[in-house]
């Protein structure tokens, strides 16, 4: 670690401060969303619930964004995603945690049960070619600060997919119809009473956390909710 900070020294992402990624005076600009959304229309929902009016079985129950997607949050999820940057990944989950609450009236919801955490997956040839998943992770810290399980398990990318950067919404939804599957050897009895977690760094229209949340509620789970980082 001393070697690495000799010849890539930290700098924060805000003001360039050397030594931290995250200086105390750029923290203080980072501040929690004022509010949350349904996953399925994306207007206005209280504590991220889905709206009664737009559920249907094979729908999220529910979603939490932490923050909005600007400024040193989205340099850090850039230099983690593009740049492969995970030395940021430990004081990045400390900052996030510690600034970050899950809504109460959701968490009721999704806490009443035992809780699985599900990062979504790479293709496995990318995961390969890069050397880690960032999501996995940032989930596995968060997993733990929160006394969760973490699976990698359940779901599997089995297709490419061009990059949804730039796609449009209806664009996105057709590029990710059907890109994953359900890990055959799973046992979804042995989970009934388990609430899922869906866990994505950016939700922008939602496209791969729905259709990820399609595919475990196909496979038999009851609940399922999403959680990202930022919107």
């Amino acid at each position: 670690m001393f070697l690495l900070n000799l010849f890539f020294p930290k700098h924060c992402l805000g003001c360039g401060q050397e030594g931290v990624y995250f200086c105390p005076n750029c923290q203080k600009g980072i501040k929690p969303l004022s509010f949350q959304i349904c996953p399925v229309c994306q207007q206005s929902s209280i504590n991220g619930s889905t709206h009664s009016f737009c559920q249907c079985e094979d729908n999220l129950d529910g979603l939490i964004v932490l923050f909005p997607y600007q400024g040193i949050l989205k340099k850090a999820l850039s230099k983690l995603k593009y740049y492969f940057v995970t030395s940021l990944v430990e004081e990045f989950t400390r900052l996030i945690l510690g600034k970050s609450k899950i809504p109460l009236g959701l968490s009721e919801k999704v806490f009443k049960n035992k809780v699985i955490l599900l990062p979504i997956p790479l293709l496995k040839q990318r995961q390969n070619w890069r050397g880690f998943n960032q999501t996995e992770l940032l989930g596995r810290k968060i997993a733990k600060y929160y006394g969760w399980e973490l699976r990698t398990d359940f779901l599997i990318r089995w297709k490419s997919t061009p990059p949804q950067v730039g796609l449009k919404s209806k664009q996105r939804e057709i590029n990710l119809k059907e890109v994953f599957i359900f890990n055959p050897k799973i046992v979804v009895n042995d989970f009934l009473k388990v609430n899922i977690i869906l866990f994505d760094d950016v939700w922008t229209t939602g496209s791969t956390l729905k259709e990820a949340a399609k595919v475990l509620k196909k496979a038999g789970f009851k609940k399922v909710f999403g959680l990202t980082i930022c919107r």
